[in-house]
């Protein structure tokens, strides 16, 4: 019986992943103490997190955080545009820039020397949040999703149930043979991306 363990939300039949809810409360709470200081020196910043293959996490907290650009490995960019909206964002009289970089995507270190090149004036520093989004106390939203994924998983099984994937979908817990998940990609969002697009202009 199989439980959804990882930060990268990237498990299919599962709504959410056991750790997820962490490791994007850690961003976001990393983020808003980086925008204190990015206002104050009216800088940009570009975020590093974790998600080689998803970029669930850098959509979730981007959204959650108010970041101003997301790039995902899911979607395709143009460092061009990034770098002109930037430059749009404090013409308009914004304080600060925030760009949030899943590192399926590139080091942050990298698109920062990216866009400097393309507006010298911008000034970005790069901040990998790196293992610490691995660790730290346990929201309570993963708490109750674990303690409910772990009382369905040993339920089944005394009923009978075997090589079984545990997930949640709509609040509700449900199986999935464990072959069938392990050969499925879950699904980018793309209305949550193009939501934080929209809450982003």
């Amino acid at each position: 019986m199989g439980l959804p363990g990882t930060i990268d939300n990237d498990i299919s039949f599962t709504d959410y992943t056991i750790g997820f809810d962490t490791a994007v409360g850690i961003v976001v709470d990393a983020v808003n103490k980086l925008r204190d200081t990015m206002s104050s020196h009216e800088r940009a910043s570009v975020v590093e997190v974790m998600g080689r293959h998803s970029g669930d996490i850098a959509l979730y907290s981007g959204l959650a955080s108010g970041a101003e650009t997301i790039l995902v490995p899911e979607v395709p960019f143009d460092l061009d545009e990034v770098a002109d909206r930037m430059r749009q964002n404090f013409d308009k009289g914004k304080r600060h820039s925030i760009v949030i970089v899943a590192e399926g995507v590139g080091k942050g270190e990298e698109v920062v020397e990216a866009i400097k090149k393309r507006q010298p004036s911008l000034e970005p520093r790069a901040t990998v949040l790196g293992h610490i989004q691995r660790g730290g106390c346990p929201t309570p939203f993963d708490r109750n999703l674990a303690s409910r994924l772990g009382d369905f998983a040993v339920r089944s099984l005394i009923a009978g149930e075997s090589n079984k994937a545990c997930g949640m979908i709509g609040g509700e817990m449900v199986l999935t043979d464990i072959e069938t998940v392990v050969a499925t990609k879950k699904p980018f969002d793309m209305k949550m991306y193009e939501l934080a697009s929209r809450l982003s202009q």
